[in-house]
């Protein structure tokens, strides 16, 4: 047993699990209380050929609460050779705002040997996002079954077993859940199209949902905003701006601190688009699945970059406009 703590200069949570799963084809057997787009984004850039396409991968979660992303779960069943389960979904989607009876707060992944037994397991404080797999402040555990009582690793995996016997297959409660979730949340939708009324307001916030891999494995940086969004950035309103037309250069002022210099145009799709700071250079780590700010201070927008809990938490009570785009990304303003 080797416990850890997931900080700046020591392996995180990810590598960890990258350990377990080098140089092996077992089978996979991971269960988190939730799981993000940013999470996600770890695994598709981080662990990919570990989890690769013909590694059986079993992963359960919850929906406790809402704060399971459905997009996530989407694109992890696109990652490999996955079956997903949800902790008591079918009573959990049914509920008033996903209320659990028992709340399923497990953070673990192990391998399995050919007999079902405990290869190697890490076990953790962190979900499955990019704070919790890498970027947060957690504590947790890599365990070597070798070198455990077999009686303590077959009453685990036996446990673990009888979760997943009982666990709701995915595919029955996800086309509920997405609707509700949706309907759940937090942020009230005002009536509004693709184009942003240009008030002035103290910040500008948009979901990211996923990000364009334009980095070859590793964490993207461009995305696309509504019609308008260069106004709520502090640049001069374009009129009638045409495809591939520069839009005006953002200041972009970092958690490092640094300032970065990023050109805004329209894009082929009649989008604005924006090619963000290197996450994993200037503290953001990874955009997938965050809720961005830009706030305005002179010729500097200050960016930064939250899990949609922690957005709601800061900002929740201060939304003053939410809109929807077409592919159903929510943005708006804070006052």
């Amino acid at each position: 047993m080797k416990p850890y703590i997931q900080v700046r200069t020591q392996p995180s949570t990810l590598e960890h699990w990258k350990q377990i799963l080098a140089g092996n084809n077992l089978p996979s057997y991971a269960a988190f209380a939730y799981v993000t787009d940013s999470g996600v984004a770890q695994l598709r850039t981080q662990l990919k050929s570990e989890l690769g396409k013909s590694r059986d991968c079993r992963w359960l979660f919850s929906f406790d609460y809402g704060h399971t992303q459905p997009t996530a779960l989407e694109m992890l069943k696109k990652l490999g050779k996955n079956t997903i389960r949800i902790h008591d979904g079918q009573y959990v989607v049914q509920s008033k705002f996903f209320k659990p009876r028992t709340s399923f707060h497990l953070k673990t992944a192990l391998t399995l040997q050919d007999t079902g037994y405990p290869c190697q397991q890490i076990v953790g404080s962190g979900n499955l996002s990019a704070n919790g797999l890498q970027y947060g402040i957690e504590a947790g555990c890599f365990i070597d079954y070798s070198q455990v009582d077999r009686a303590h690793g077959t009453t685990l995996i036996n446990t673990l077993e009888d979760m997943w016997g009982k666990a709701t297959p995915l595919e029955d409660v996800l086309s509920d859940y997405t609707s509700k979730y949706s309907e759940n949340s937090k942020l009230k939708l005002f009536d509004g199209g693709e184009d942003i009324n240009p008030d002035a307001s103290t910040l500008f916030w948009i979901e990211v949902g996923y990000v364009t891999q334009n980095r070859q494995g590793r964490p993207g940086n461009q995305f696309d905003l509504p019609k308008g969004s260069h106004v709520h950035l502090g640049l001069k309103k374009a009129r009638n701006p045409k495809r591939n037309d520069v839009l005006g250069d953002l200041n972009i002022k970092t958690p490092v601190g640094e300032v970065v210099v990023r050109p805004m145009r329209v894009g082929p799709n009649d989008m604005e688009k924006l090619t963000l700071p290197i996450p994993e250079r200037f503290g953001y780590h990874a955009y997938d699945g965050k809720i961005l700010t830009f706030a305005v201070d002179g010729d500097v927008v200050e960016l930064e970059a939250y899990e949609p809990e922690d957005f709601l938490w800061i900002y929740g009570r201060s939304i003053s406009s939410v809109s929807e785009m077409r592919s159903g990304r929510k943005y708006g303003t804070i006052s």
